[in-house]
């Protein structure tokens, strides 16, 4: 965990040797270093009823499990002198030390990070592969295999100048009578010396990476690039042009891995482990359900395989000459797959499993284990502060950006925000009485709520969070009731619909935070997918069944909506009810418009006092492009007034000429859903248009 401008982040890297060394030693009142190094892999002791000593849940190592209490019963003196138990070296401090002291374990023998070796989810590169330029089938045999590596010669000593390497005079010889006379093969050095040259397991890939020099390999996959640039457009042969493309991909994802290690100041070898870190106790605790019968974590069982696996690999080296070279070659693989699986167990095909074939859960499933991970559960599947949960409901006369937000969670949310106004008109005078005058729900809480909530954006977040569209920011609104209310265009993002789905509501708190919500993450600045590019905010379901019901207009004769009660109350004559009716062709009533009218607002005017319907048709006047006439297209109708005046009825318009067959005026026959549709739909390109030439400007 790191504070960068005093925020808090959670950033997985890699730390030296010497760094997991500094988190898991302390230093006593006294001087004394205590080493955090665990090397038993027992839990608890049977006899003593309390943890091990050196082991995975030591008090001396990760601190009491009581406060003031050490682990021989101590209890600390009233002298504050006494600051740590001289008996058995544990500290008189809080308990809760143990939620973040960590240890670690000493490996007798390097072994890789798997993370960085095999990387998940399959597909991905190796980190390590790509810097030594080597296949991953042959860093894998180094590992798991019995394949060895033999490093250069040069300048290095070698047998035939062993004599330069060893002062005679000072060296020990064990020569059998049944062996050969070359002397130099029988010194007790010597063994030191072919272990410089021969390496096996993960300690041949860390000697590799500490060879590696990161700025020559840069300079020299840029040569290679070059070069290999100029021979691709040389090049006519496919196969040879796609070896070349997939060599030159592979010095890219090259070059940016060695800069982000120097940039980083991050050693090649830190991925190759020589301590591994001991999580805190209260991590991987040990719970007791009944009297005799306990529960504890997956991670407990893996780290005791590390530790007895570990400690059986030390007593055969120390014994190496006696143990074959295959049998000591085969525990190392052991400690090797058991370090894999505390990191992902399974990567290598066959987990560590408990006595019930349960398969133990490793660092990958608690960080990102579905919905019980750290993550998922812990972090975005609890209430936190500053934020809260409701069922949402569709809110469609509300804005794309705005979110309906419940009185009842916007006074709990922003009650901080509301004490500070509070106090600062003088409405109260400290936060006491702020808060009385909040539980009151007094008028100018309210008032002061309603000024907070307009200048503060929210954060909308609906589980699962699969993508970036799943946390959305919204200006909130302040409604009646205990849901939220959401815009239907919106729900495509949230993978959500109204049938009882959840949100969770989150309040950016800092200025970044709300600068960030404003201008990366409110609805309206996500309109199209993140993956295809394809608008995600598009009409479905009820709202393209509104949008077909508004613009029908009416249908007449066998077509008639017998669900229509407006054809019903105006066509009584019409038997569409009788299921008996068979339909004969005779002649439609006509379909007479209602009236003329020079303006939309006429028209929705006449509407909302209830004269005409929704579907009814009209004569409406038209004043824009005058296209809509046909040239060739022959009146059905033409009808005369006293003043000299006719009319002109054509399919869908009417054209008013006067006495010298001019054009006076244009209606069109529409009804009000198209003229509402139309309004709206104009209403929305003006404004966007504004919206544009503003920013323009700015």
């Amino acid at each position: 965990m790191i504070d960068w401008y005093k925020h808090q982040q959670l950033r997985i890297g890699l730390v030296s040797p010497e760094q997991i060394r500094s988190w898991a030693n302390k230093i006593l009142p006294n001087g004394e270093v205590v080493g955090g190094e665990v090397k038993s892999p027992f839990s608890f002791h049977c006899e003593k009823n309390g943890p091990e000593k050196d082991g995975l849940f030591c008090e001396r190592i990760f601190g009491p499990m009581q406060s003031g209490i050490c682990a021989c019963g101590n209890i600390r003196g009233e002298k504050k002198d006494t600051k740590f138990c001289k008996e058995c070296g544990v500290e008189f401090v809080d308990s809760r030390i143990r939620r973040y002291q960590m240890g670690y374990i000493q490996l007798v023998r390097p072994k890789t990070h798997v993370w960085y070796l095999k990387r998940f989810p399959r597909g991905l590169s190796s980190y390590i592969a790509n810097l030594l330029d080597k296949s991953l089938e042959d860093l894998e045999d180094l590992v798991y295999r019995d394949s060895t590596f033999v490093r250069s010669i040069e300048d290095k000593p070698t047998v035939l100048r062993l004599r330069g390497f060893f002062r005679l005079d000072q060296t020990q010889f064990e020569k059998p009578s049944n062996k050969p006379s070359n002397p130099y093969f029988y010194l007790i050095e010597y063994d030191t010396f072919r272990r410089r040259e021969i390496l096996i397991g993960a300690n041949a890939i860390r000697v590799q990476l500490v060879d590696l020099d990161l700025e020559i390999l840069i300079k020299n996959s840029l040569v290679e690039w070059e070069e290999l640039r100029e021979e691709e457009f040389n090049t006519w042969d496919k196969k040879n042009l796609i070896k070349i493309r997939r060599r030159r991909r592979f010095l890219v994802r090259r070059i940016q891995l060695a800069n982000h290690f120097l940039q980083k100041n991050i050693k090649p070898e830190w991925m190759v482990l020589c301590l591994l870190p001991v999580l805190p106790p209260e991590l991987r605790p040990i719970i007791e359900i009944d009297p005799g019968q306990v529960v504890t974590s997956d991670l407990n069982f893996i780290y005791g395989t590390i530790i007895s696996r570990n400690l059986a690999l030390r007593q055969m080296i120390n014994i190496e000459y006696l143990v074959p070279r295959q049998v000591l070659m085969c525990q190392e693989r052991l400690v090797q797959e058991a370090v894999d699986a505390l990191f992902n167990n399974g990567i290598r095909g066959r987990p560590l499993k408990d006595i019930n074939k349960r398969v133990y859960k490793c660092f990958s499933d608690i960080i990102e284990g579905g919905k019980e991970g750290r993550f998922r559960q812990t972090l975005l599947g609890k209430r936190v502060d500053y934020s809260g949960r409701s069922v949402i409901v569709v809110g469609p006369s509300l804005s794309l950006h705005q979110c309906g937000l419940p009185r009842e969670i916007a006074i709990e949310l922003f009650q901080t925000f509301v004490i500070r106004d509070l106090i600062r008109q003088h409405v109260a005078s400290n936060i006491g009485i702020a808060k009385s005058q909040i539980r009151e729900k007094e008028p100018i809480v309210w008032e002061i709520l309603q000024e907070v909530v307009q200048g503060h954006p929210v954060l909308l977040n609906r589980a699962p969070t699969l993508h970036r569209l799943g946390i959305q920011a919204f200006q909130p609104i302040l409604v009646e009731g205990r849901a939220i209310y959401l815009h239907p265009l919106v729900c495509k993002g949230f993978n959500a619909d109204f049938d009882g789905d959840q949100m969770g509501v989150h309040i950016p708190l800092s200025l970044e935070a709300q600068a960030e919500a404003r201008l990366l993450m409110f609805s309206h600045m996500n309109l199209l997918s993140p993956t295809i590019g394809s608008p995600i905010c598009v009409p479905t379901q009820d709202m393209l069944i509104g949008l077909y019901i508004l613009t029908i207009g009416n249908r007449r004769g066998i077509r008639t909506n017998r669900y229509n009660t407006w054809n019903r109350k105006n066509y009584p004559k019409k038997i569409v009810d009788n299921p008996n009716y068979k339909y004969t062709k005779e002649k439609e009533e006509p379909y007479e418009p209602y009236g003329y009218f020079s303006s939309s607002y006429d028209a929705l005017g006449a509407y909302h006092r209830k004269q005409i319907h929704c579907d009814s048709p009209l004569w409406f006047r038209w004043r824009l492009d005058q296209r809509v006439i046909g040239s060739k297209e022959v009146p059905i109708e033409v009808q005369y007034d006293s003043l000299g005046t006719y009319h002109e009825i054509y399919k869908n318009y009417l054209i008013v000429r006067g006495l010298k067959k001019e054009i006076c005026c244009i209606y069109i026959r529409t009804t009000v859903g198209h003229i509402s549709f139309y309004r709206e739909t104009e209403e929305a390109i003006q404004g966007f248009s504004r919206g544009c030439g503003r920013q323009r400007k700015e």
